[in-house]
């Protein structure tokens, strides 16, 4: 199960961004919270089939397929995940659960009552961060299960976060010449230098590059060795109190934006 809300979405709600070099800090300095009505989440599709005791992610990078049984299986070819799972919960909801180096995700997929909408609640426990995060994240159906599936089954557009604690949404930038270090207030920081050559994230398995596109625009790259994952634009308002981020899978073209304003 890779809604936006357990891949990339999170991140770009309250990633990490670079500026334009300047001698003593740069525009982008500052902390910035995001700010969930602003949010577009049309541009990310879920594709479920669950039939006969059979679980598929058709949408998933890569494509998952293995009975709905509640056991961990190995996902090879996921850099963010090691193993997962699938359990039904009733005739409306499953549970998947994912475990990769850093954290175990829970993620419970609630069908409403009505068919139309689908609700994904899930609960990271990390080794870097103490307590638990709990997210919620709301997506539309737009094509039906096959006759005889589990309701999950069929397509899913994202619609847009309906929580995510403000902790998890606060950042903050500061630039030192050419370099943005990026840190998190419940924790956690990585650096990189403004069209320089990429650099390993802190959980070493992805590569980050940061380039200038534009005078108030930068364009972030993350990299699974020599396969690009995904990218990132960053827009800075001409007041400079607004960062708008628009985040783009370079594996399925999906897209998120979401609006960031300095605190």
């Amino acid at each position: 199960m890779r809604p936006l809300i357990l891949a990339a979405a999170l991140a770009a709600l309250a990633s990490p961004v670079a500026a334009p070099p300047h001698a003593e800090g740069g525009p982008f300095d500052g902390r910035w919270v995001s700010d969930l009505s602003t949010q577009d989440a049309s541009g990310q599709v879920d594709d479920y089939l669950l039939a006969h005791g059979r679980y598929e992610c058709r949408s998933c990078d890569p494509p998952r397929a293995y009975p709905a049984d509640g056991r961990l299986r190995p996902v090879t070819g996921d850099p963010e995940i090691a193993s997962e799972s699938v359990a039904v919960l009733g005739p409306r909801a499953i549970l998947t659960t994912e475990i990769s180096l850093v954290r175990v995700r829970k993620v419970t997929m609630t069908v409403s009552a009505d068919d139309r909408t689908a609700t994904y609640v899930a609960i990271d426990r990390r080794t870097d961060i103490p307590g638990r995060l709990r997210t919620a994240y709301l997506a539309q159906r737009i094509a039906p299960p096959p006759p005889g599936a589990h309701r999950v089954s069929g397509k899913w557009r994202g619609v847009r976060y309906v929580s995510v604690p403000e902790a998890f949404r606060l950042k903050e930038i500061r630039q030192v010449g050419e370099r943005i270090t990026f840190t998190s207030p419940r924790g956690g920081a990585y650096g990189a230098v403004l069209d320089g050559p990429f650099e390993p994230l802190p959980s070493g398995k992805l590569l980050v590059g940061v380039k200038r596109t534009a005078p108030r625009t930068l364009t972030e790259t993350l990299k699974d060795g020599d396969k690009v994952v995904q990218v990132r634009t960053y827009a800075l308002s001409p007041d400079g109190k607004s960062l708008t981020t628009v985040t783009t899978d370079a594996v399925t073209g999906a897209r998120f934006s979401s609006t960031a304003h300095r605190r």
